[in-house]
């Protein structure tokens, strides 16, 4: 369309019209999608997941350290907590259904999977009434869980509330859910499978445990390099702080030393343990020179 001096007002105004239109649709699904969202996590929480007992989620530490020429050592340092959003309720939402359906079209089909279970120990009303809400009773469900198990058969999982529950959501980011997506689209394309089970009386053939042992392996090394780069990290960006007054939340007492506490730093998202000469309590908050709280990490 175009009007009689030659300019484009009506198309304009159609593309206007149409972007207004894209923008209400896109907002309509995303309410929709948080809605849904929010009655799966009430789902989870009514078949006992670890939200049940907190629905504050302890953010992780983010880390960020980039070169530059200006910077201390040629490193610029930036730790902060990712806190948690509608947003990453909806993604996390949907990563778990998806996972679930994946365990639960593999129990269907007889598909050897690496399914992964957790169980959990009885918390009693008084034990969650007795622990100040948020991340006091966040870590106290945390303390309630017991290890992960992987497994070829299906496990429920009591930390997230689900029956069944195998990790395949992140394909790109773990070589673990690769597979299990190579285990799965072999079986829907009716080939063979690259991890088939063993037809002896044995639980797991040498395929089959190949893929429970990736998985197994994969969470290892993962925490065993993420950890001290952390920690490194950590150490040097308060350190850089100095005398700067760095809040802590005292989240528990440790369950096997005495005099041992477990420390919360809201603004990082970090969590170390604490020897102190005198008791300390449940949520207490400390004030700390970032400097001296840098050497007890």
């Amino acid at each position: 369309m175009v009007d009689n001096e030659g300019g484009s007002s009506g198309v304009c105004e159609s593309v206007e019209n149409a972007i207004d239109m894209s923008i209400e649709t896109a907002v309509e699904s995303l309410r929709q999608l948080q809605y849904i969202s929010e009655q799966r996590l009430q789902w989870r929480m009514d078949g006992g997941s670890s939200e049940s007992i907190s629905s504050y989620e302890l953010p992780d530490m983010t880390v960020k350290a980039t070169q530059s020429a200006d910077a201390i050592d040629g490193w610029e340092i930036d730790i902060y907590a990712k806190n948690v959003f509608a947003a990453n309720r909806i993604v996390t939402e949907c990563a778990l259904a998806a996972n679930e359906a994946m365990a639960l079209y593999g129990m269907t089909h007889g598909i050897p999977l690496p399914f992964r279970g957790q169980e959990m120990d009885e918390v009693s009303d008084d034990e969650i009434n007795m622990t100040p809400a948020g991340p006091c009773r966040s870590w106290l469900a945390i303390q309630k869980s017991r290890p992960s198990q992987i497994s070829t058969n299906p496990l429920p999982h009591a930390g997230l509330g689900l029956d069944m529950y195998v990790q395949g959501s992140s394909p790109v980011r773990r070589y673990a859910d690769l597979a299990l997506h190579h285990q799965i689209k072999s079986h829907l394309r009716g080939e063979k499978l690259p991890f088939p089970a063993n037809d002896s009386d044995d639980d797991l053939g040498d395929t089959a445990a190949t893929v429970i042992g990736i998985a197994r392996k994969a969470a290892l090394v993962a925490r065993q390099l993420e950890r001290p780069a952390n920690d490194y990290w950590l150490k040097e960006f308060l350190q850089r702080k100095g005398t700067e007054t760095t809040q802590v939340v005292v989240l528990s007492g440790d369950r096997w030393k005495d005099n041992v506490y477990k420390l919360f730093i809201p603004d990082f998202g970090a969590i170390f343990s604490y020897t102190s000469t005198t008791s300390l309590a449940n949520g207490q908050q400390i004030d700390m020179q970032s400097r001296t709280l840098s050497e007890l990490i």
